[in-house]
């Protein structure tokens, strides 16, 4: 007997690849690694009050570290958008712009680190709500998928992600604020972790899936 038609299109269209889950996995690593070892490599740097882009800026000592992270760890997001196809196509489109927007932190840093640059807030505030967003959009109606693609799932992941998103823009908009910094790294970290859940619930998923697929 051949396979079905239902067990070639498994085996045919995957909803996730070995290179999105490597990618996925690299950014948080590669993220959230580069801006522990960078504080540590800075005197008096305080990550209660001072964010992580003062860690790239024109006149800090880890300027070339931290903007190669930044420039990676974009490159992650673009790679985990391009090879998840079990993501929604809109929703995977917002998480490649988010890597663009993580670039373009990296190509335009703060002057100095006590200064502050348009361009730089810009993208970096875009960047903070595409990754808030990206899950909502990435939605699927089929019952085959995770309960996390599926609408209220879906949803649901967009609203924990933008609390902490739009908590830390609004600390951040507020000079007085003095734990910008903490808030900053709660919402980066779980946006970065985000897409490593999404593709290992998929990959997991997928091989349940593949596992009850007759071979013939």
């Amino acid at each position: 007997m051949t396979p079905s038609t239902s067990a070639l299109s498994k085996q045919r269209y995957p909803w996730v690849t070995p290179v999105a889950l490597a990618s996925s996995l690299s950014a948080i690593v590669i993220f959230g690694g580069s801006t522990f070892v960078a504080e540590l490599m800075t005197p008096g740097f305080d990550p209660v009050r001072q964010t992580i882009s003062e860690l790239a800026a024109g006149d800090a000592p880890t300027r070339i570290f931290v903007t190669i992270a930044f420039v990676l760890t974009g490159a992650c997001h673009m790679l985990t958008a391009s090879f998840t196809p079990g993501i929604g196509v809109p929703g995977r489109v917002v998480l490649f712009a988010a890597g663009i927007c993580t670039e373009l932190v990296a190509a335009f840093p703060l002057p100095t680190v006590a200064s502050t640059s348009t361009a730089h807030r810009f993208a970096a505030m875009l960047g903070f709500v595409l990754l808030a967003i990206w899950p909502a959009l990435g939605m699927r109606v089929d019952k085959s998928l995770p309960f996390l693609f599926r609408p209220w799932g879906a949803i649901a992941s967009t609203l924990f992600i933008a609390v902490f998103c739009f908590t830390f823009l609004g600390v951040w908009a507020s000079a007085s604020q003095p734990a910008v910094g903490v808030w900053e790294r709660l919402a980066a970290d779980i946006e970065g972790v985000w897409p490593a859940v999404v593709v290992l619930i998929l990959w997991f998923a997928q091989r349940r899936r593949r596992a009850s697929t007759p071979a013939e």
